[in-house]
C-alpha cells in the first residue's frame, strides 16, 4: 500500500474511533457501556497472559530438548 493510502487508512479509523468515543460519552448508558468494556478488556488481557505463558512453556521446553 502506497502512503497516502496507508495515511487515509489510518485517518478512518482514527474518524471511526472518535466517533465511537464520542458517542459512548454522550450516551445515557455510559456507565453501562464502560463496564462492559473493562470486563472485555480483562478478558483479552487474561487470554493473551494465557497464551503468552503457554508460548514461554513451549521455548523453555524446546530450549531444554536442546542442551
Amino acid at each position: 500500500m502506497n502512503k497516502t493510502g496507508s495515511n487515509l487508512l489510518f485517518l478512518a479509523i482514527g474518524a471511526a474511533l472518535g466517533a465511537a468515543v464520542g458517542y459512548v460519552a454522550a450516551s445515557d448508558k455510559k456507565e453501562e457501556w464502560l463496564k462492559d468494556i473493562n470486563s472485555l478488556v480483562d478478558k483479552v488481557k487474561g487470554n493473551v497472559r494465557h497464551a503468552a505463558n503457554k508460548g514461554r512453556e513451549k521455548i523453555d521446553d524446546l530450549t531444554s530438548n536442546v542442551e
